[in-house]
């Protein structure tokens, strides 16, 4: 479809002519796949739905081509004013052993902080069960054994998480997100679903049973900005909770000044009081985290994704690289 869009110049004009002025350009094509996808959920009888589900395999270009035109008032309402919004519920798997290693030690409940959480759903961690595998053997497994979330991720080389990983308990989650997700709205919580690729096993899956999750329960999301907003939150937060501040493939999209004023501002909270930073990130976005080896990180088949851990405690601070993953945490190899 997308090479077929790059071949008809009626619907290249079409979103050259409807996206946000100066947009970034990149930005644009997976936007109108959004946008697209999201008419598509909205028309769940329609022959194209059934292509997207799996369910036909027809040539998907001409009832595609029929939507742009049928659509066409509700697909350049996002390619104006949306933003492309995923919340990969998966990358629990990743931050489950992270948030255990980050509160070892530590008997005070946790009041999780989540940068850039988009719907907030890897808030509610705890909440899922997460299994663990090896050789295609779950050799761990963390969560309520009842929860309609299941999460899977393969352990990769020698070394594992140090299970069994107990979840501490979480006293309160928030997020700080420029334009947080309401799940229990049901166009925005369509719109997370529309901002996944079609024909990815699981994904679709997992990401409805935690809005539905969500939805019973959901976390306290905050608009704002995470250079100015989020210290103030943070150092805000009671005393007998332990503050830790989570971001998974969220800084990438903070540009590397305000990246660096984030971790100077924990930096002097933490001069002051016991904290965590969690990052699930590209390591060119948290300088702070010791480099993995580049036979690693080369050994990779996605982009490299390392999981960080920066404690402060009693005023001291301490860098770790904890683990490398897949973008979605759909594999782990911990680091030792």
């Amino acid at each position: 479809m997308a090479r077929a869009v790059a071949d008809d110049p009626v619907v290249l004009a079409f979103v050259a002519d409807h996206v946000a002025p100066g947009a970034r350009r990149g930005r644009n094509p997976v936007l109108f796949l959004a946008a697209t996808h999201d008419a598509v959920l909205a028309r769940p009888d329609s022959a194209l739905a059934a292509i997207y589900r799996g369910e036909s395999d027809a040539d998907p270009w001409p009832a595609f081509r029929a939507l742009v035109d049928e659509a066409a008032d509700e697909i350049a309402a996002h390619l104006a004013t949306g933003a492309v919004q995923t919340n990969e519920v998966g990358r629990s798997a990743a931050l489950v052993p992270a948030l255990a290693a980050a509160a070892d030690g530590d008997d005070r409940p946790v009041a999780l902080v989540e940068i850039g959480p988009s719907g907030g759903l890897n808030l509610l961690l705890d909440r899922y069960r997460v299994e663990y595998l090896r050789d295609g053997e779950v050799v761990a497994a963390v969560g309520p054994t009842d929860s309609p979330v299941r999460l899977r991720s393969v352990l990769e080389g020698p070394d594992s998480p140090p299970f069994p990983v107990v979840v501490p308990p979480i006293a309160s989650r928030t997020g700080i997100d420029p334009a947080p997700i309401d799940v229990t709205d049901p166009l925005r919580a369509r719109w997370l679903r529309a901002c996944l690729w079609p024909g990815v096993p699981d994904r679709p899956e997992a990401l409805a049973a935690a809005l539905g999750v969500a939805a019973v329960d959901p976390p306290a999301l905050v608009r704002g900005d995470a250079v100015t907003d989020l210290a103030p939150l943070v150092a805000g937060l009671p005393a007998d909770v332990l503050p830790v501040v989570v971001a998974t493939w969220a800084l990438a999209y903070v540009p590397a000044d305000g990246r660096a004023a984030i971790a100077a501002a924990l930096d002097g909270i933490g001069a002051a009081r016991d904290l965590a930073l969690v990052t699930y990130e590209d390591p060119r976005m948290t300088p702070w985290v010791p480099p993995v080896a580049p036979d690693v990180l080369a050994a990779a088949d996605a982009t490299p994704t390392v999981l960080g851990l920066r404690r402060w405690r009693s005023g001291a601070v301490t860098d770790r690289a904890m683990a490398l993953g897949h973008p979605h945490a759909r594999w782990l190899r911990w680091l030792g």
